[in-house]
């Protein structure tokens, strides 16, 4: 009993000392919170968002920033990062890296020429959220300051997840993720986009906490579209949600439908899309799930099954319709096979994809014959038996 006693004093003991030691040496870093990546004419603009830690015997003022940000420019990233490490007055760390915002520029040239100092960087820990600014440079996303969260970089991240888990026009993208679709054999990857509604400078300004109505927020855009490494363009807000559930990486979709020259709108949910590779030139694509109507405006009794099969056909060919409409445009217009199709030719038939792999996003990509199979179902009607309009008539 005395033995097992003194273990666990001296094991509570060590603990005390080494939490008070990794306390002096947190204190001693300036912890890196988010990256921006940017081009300033030739040279690349890196951007550090940094937690500021409370300073020694004193607690924080108000109106006091929580957060700071540093760039600096370079020939090389690594140049650039060496110059703010110049400048910050504590070591830099990057192993809390939440989320990396790439500019528009640095995209367009190739992102696997910044890809690599993330990856040597032996702090960094390659789970980070990746996005793509969209109309606005990445270094002032960092800068604007959210009422509903303490660090703009956990604003970001935030912001993906729920809208990932919600709206499905946006999806959450790690680092890692997306540099094994670049890696990937018959596979464009996609990244969210991000940009900021409202004046950057008053966004950046703690005062920006303070109202009702803040002057500027961030924004979740469509979907940036990648051949290979490279920007290629951008997707709509239609055609984002349309690309996440053929990928099956959509949660939930509320769907409009016309129905009888009136609008339904069918809340989707469980989703799930399933692809199959008849051949190397024909492929059938299963998208599977139930909603429940939330809004009508047609005088339909929804009620009656007969009714409701009706309307369960005209959202299955809808649906199919659109998401036809999106397959054709990235074969015809991107040529960027961001569903992977390819990637499913390689993985079934090896030798057959080293017949393909060369041409496959200029020839044989846009030429796949893809047939949409839909099985989707209605749950619920609502509560009312009637539309609103019908029963006060």
């Amino acid at each position: 009993m005395k033995k097992t006693l003194l273990i666990l004093i001296a094991f509570i003991f060590t603990i005390s000392l080494t939490g008070c030691g990794g306390y002096e040496e947190l204190n001693n870093l300036s912890i890196v919170t988010a990256v921006a990546f940017d081009k300033q004419d030739d040279n690349y603009e890196l951007s550090f968002l940094i937690a500021n830690s409370p300073k020694a015997q004193t607690s924080s003022k108000e109106g006091e920033a929580k957060t700071t940000v540093y760039s600096s420019q370079g020939k090389t990233i690594a140049e650039a990062a060496k110059t703010i490490e110049q400048i910050v007055p504590k070591q830099i760390y990057l192993g809390h890296i939440n989320v990396v915002i790439i500019s528009e520029d640095i995209a367009k040239e190739g992102f696997l020429n910044i890809a690599d100092w993330l990856l040597r960087n032996p702090q960094t820990r390659k789970k980070f959220y990746l996005m793509q600014a969209k109309n606005e440079k990445a270094k002032n996303i960092l800068k604007i300051v959210s009422p509903l969260e303490s660090f703009p970089s956990q604003s970001i991240a935030t912001l993906i997840e729920s809208n990932s888990e919600t709206k499905s026009i946006a999806t959450s993208i790690t680092y890692s993720n997306f540099i094994s679709q670049i890696l990937e054999p018959g596979y464009d990857p996609v990244l969210p986009s991000i940009t900021i509604k409202g004046n950057v400078q008053k966004g950046s300004n703690e005062k920006n906490l303070e109202t009702t109505e803040p002057d500027s927020y961030l924004v979740l855009g469509p979907l940036a579209i990648y051949k290979s490494d490279k920007l290629i363009g951008f997707a709509s807000e239609k055609e984002s949600w349309a690309i996440n559930v053929l990928k099956n990486e959509a949660k939930e979709v509320n769907y409009n439908l016309k129905y009888q020259n009136e609008d339904i709108s069918i809340e989707t949910h469980s989703l799930k899309s399933s692809i199959k590779i008849k051949d190397s030139n024909n492929i059938e694509i299963t998208i599977s799930g139930q909603g429940d109507i939330y809004n009508i405006t047609s005088p339909v009794d929804i009620q009656n099954y007969k009714e409701i099969h009706k309307i369960e056909k005209a959202w299955q060919k809808s649906l199919t319709k659109d998401l036809s409409k999106v397959i054709k445009k990235f074969q015809t217009k991107y040529h960027s096979d961001i569903f992977g199709f390819g990637n499913l030719i390689y993985k079934k038939d090896p030798k057959t994809w080293n017949k393909l792999k060369k041409d496959w996003n200029s020839k044989y990509f846009p030429n796949l014959n893809i047939k949409i199979k839909t099985n989707l179902k209605i749950e619920a009607t609502g509560s009312l038996v009637k539309t609103i309009k019908e029963a006060k008539s």
